[in-house]
């Protein structure tokens, strides 16, 4: 079972994944009609993503970031100031290594 903070910072990596997704996409001048269109991914998902919906459907949510020319490791340092969108392992806690 998740603890607070992991829930906490579940959140916050979700805003910040549909964040970097929907200012790319603006910056691309592409509607999200546009993206459910070409990735054959619905809109309802697109808005729950730029949203910062938790979802379990990472597939698709890595489909609709290519989409718009993100790739994994972008979104891993796409936050603000060039912070890392994602904590460093090492600081994780409760993280089984075996």
């Amino acid at each position: 079972m998740a603890t607070p903070d992991a829930h906490d910072t579940t959140a916050a990596l979700a805003r910040s994944f549909g964040a970097a997704v929907r200012q790319r996409r603006e910056a691309l001048k592409l509607r999200q009609e546009d993206i459910a269109f070409s990735t054959g991914i619905g809109r309802r998902f697109i808005i729950e993503l730029e949203a910062g919906k938790p979802s379990c459907q990472l597939g698709k949510a890595l489909v609709v970031a290519a989409a718009v020319g993100l790739r994994p490791i972008d979104l891993m340092t796409a936050g603000p100031d060039d912070e890392p969108l994602l904590p460093d392992i090492q600081a994780l806690p409760d993280v089984d290594r075996g």
